[in-house]
């Protein structure tokens, strides 16, 4: 039996071409960052992206984080 892996939300940043603004297009559930990649190639495939970025929620650096309407 193996141990089952917990999904972690992975932020999806992209771009369409080179000198335009990274956005925030979506986000992915995962158990690693190697299916996070895959999820989000397969997921946000709508646009010929210059870049993508896949980013583990828990590895974001707030410098203003919101106050949450339900926190």
């Amino acid at each position: 039996m193996t141990a089952v892996q917990q999904r972690k939300t992975f932020d999806i940043f992209a771009r369409v071409k080179r000198g335009d603004q990274l956005s925030h297009i979506g986000t992915v559930e995962a158990e690693n960052e190697e299916l996070a990649k895959v999820y989000a190639s397969y997921t946000y495939d709508e646009e010929d992206w210059a870049e993508m970025v896949v980013v583990d929620r828990s590895e974001l650096i707030w410098v203003r984080k919101p106050k949450w309407l339900f926190a």
